[in-house]
C-alpha cells in the first residue's frame, strides 16, 4: 500500500524523509494542475476514475493510520521511572509534534491522495468535453 511505503523505508531515517517523500507527491500533484489548466491532460474517463478509487481508498487506509497516530499522543504503561515517563512523552511527541508528527505527515499524505483523486477525475471530465467538443464540430462541419 502506499501509506505504507511512505512510512516503512523512512521510520529508520526519521519523519524528515517521510516528509520529503510527501513534498515530492505534492510536486507531482503540483504538477499534474498545471497539465490540467493548460489543457494538456485528459485521461480516459474509465481509467481516470478506477485510478481515483485507488487513491480514494489509499486515503481512507491513511486516514485510518493518521487517528491512530493522534491516539499514541498518550501512550501509558511504561512505568512510574522518570525514564519511563521521559520515554512515553517521546514517543507522544513523534505521533503528535505538528508537522513534524506522524499524525500531520499521514493528513497530509491523505490530502494529496484525495487532491490527486479529484485530479484524475478532472481529467476524465475535460477527455469527456473535449470529445463532446469534437463531436460537435464534425457535425457542424458535415451540415455545411
Amino acid at each position: 500500500m502506499m501509506a505504507e511505503s511512505f512510512l516503512s523505508g523512512d521510520l529508520a531515517a526519521g519523519f524528515a524523509g517521510a516528509g520529503a517523500q510527501l513534498g515530492a507527491i505534492r510536486q507531482q500533484n503540483d504538477h499534474l494542475t498545471q497539465q490540467l489548466s493548460e489543457g494538456k491532460l485528459r485521461m480516459n474517463p474509465d481509467s481516470a476514475n478506477k485510478a481515483a478509487a485507488v487513491y480514494e481508498r489509499e486515503a481512507e487506509e491513511v486516514d485510518r493510520l493518521a487517528k491512530k497516530a493522534f491516539q499514541l499522543e498518550r501512550v501509558e504503561g511504561l512505568g512510574e521511572y522518570r525514564s519511563a515517563q521521559e520515554l512515553a512523552i517521546k514517543f507522544g511527541q513523534k505521533a503528535t509534534n505538528g508537522v513534524n508528527g506522524a499524525a500531520e505527515l499521514l493528513g497530509q499524505l491523505r490530502d494529496e491522495l484525495l487532491r490527486k483523486a479529484d485530479l484524475f477525475r478532472e481529467a476524465a471530465r475535460d477527455y469527456v468535453a473535449s470529445d463532446e467538443q469534437i463531436a460537435q464540430d464534425l457535425r457542424r462541419g458535415n451540415q455545411e
